[in-house]
């Protein structure tokens, strides 16, 4: 048996391409932090809309709001998020440990 097997993390694609391990959230006002990396959340909004906020590695904000009754599909890398009520989501986690990942700030993905 070798003894140079690479170790979970971000530059390790098959432990993200081997993601599957489901995580049901139901909204709240608390922020979640992950000790895994998610590699998709699937947010509802059930008898109205809904609203999820993202957080970088600096705590900047992004919302997004889901059609009342509706469904939609983040895929990414994911490591803080907040699924305000009345959403649930499913969050979809990898065995990257979270603590490997610093998410980007960000206004550094884009320029404008």
């Amino acid at each position: 048996m070798s003894q140079s097997w690479p170790k979970p993390g971000v530059g390790h694609v098959g432990e993200y391409q081997v993601s599957g391990h489901v995580l049901p959230i139901t909204g709240s006002s608390a922020i979640i932090n992950l000790n895994y990396l998610a590699s998709s959340i699937t947010v509802s909004a059930v008898g109205g809309t809904a609203e999820i906020t993202f957080y970088d590695s600096g705590s900047n904000a992004v919302g997004h709001t889901v059609p009342s009754d509706g469904t939609i599909r983040f895929t990414g890398k994911f490591k803080k998020f907040k699924v305000a009520s009345p959403g649930d989501a499913l969050v979809e986690l990898t065995n990257i440990p979270a603590s490997s990942y610093n998410a980007p700030i960000f206004t550094d993905l884009f320029t404008g």
